[in-house]
């Protein structure tokens, strides 16, 4: 499969001309052709600048990949959403609230967490987490190390106290990429998973 021209019409509100894909971009739009049936359209958009789109996809596969002893996906999707959800950033929204889908099969709690985590149900641990990344995201100047407590009494340990960081922190950077320039969601998360 050869991808020459990554279509960039009408999926920001930059006037991009189609990508050209280097061999690095190309073998990366098609793994997302391959894994989720599509090209992401902040992928699109980022393939004019190779270097970030590159480090953009390393930083996100490492802060997305389960280990023994670390966050579970259930947990890092939660952080993902309410951080977009916080933020207002469709695209992240809609494909963040799709893998939360896909990973506890409950639509009627994901789509409660998309209106406010507050009112969802959560284990303690899992509301202590979002209580977290929510200030963070909102207010990071104001975040203490007495915040941390909370997470610490809920069983949360110190390595897994900077993958929640880390987490939050790597949303944030990816929701301002996608509304500082306009990037509209790709249409296939929203419908998945229901």
């Amino acid at each position: 499969m050869s991808i020459k021209n990554v279509k960039t019409k009408n999926i920001s509100w930059l006037k991009l001309k189609n990508t050209t894909t280097t061999q690095e971009t190309e073998k990366l739009f098609e793994d997302s052709i391959e894994t989720r049936g599509f090209i992401r359209n902040m992928q699109a958009v980022l393939g004019q600048f190779p270097a970030v789109l590159l480090a953009q996809d390393a930083l996100s596969r490492a802060l997305t990949v389960e280990y023994e002893g670390g966050l579970n996906g259930k947990e890092r999707e939660l952080i993902a959403l309410v951080v977009s959800v916080q933020n207002r950033c469709r695209p992240c929204v809609w494909g963040h609230a799709a893998k939360l889908r896909q990973i506890t099969g409950d639509a009627l709690w994901v789509g409660g967490i998309e209106v406010n985590y507050r009112d969802a149900e959560l284990s303690p641990r899992e509301r202590a987490i979002a209580d977290y990344v929510q200030k963070l995201t909102q207010a990071p100047e104001t975040v203490e190390e007495r915040d941390l407590a909370p997470l610490r009494a809920s069983g949360v340990t110190e390595q897994e106290i900077i993958e929640v960081v880390a987490i939050a922190a790597y949303f944030n950077f990816s929701n301002r990429i996608n509304s500082g320039l306009g990037v509209q969601p790709n249409p296939e998360p929203f419908l998945s998973f229901r």
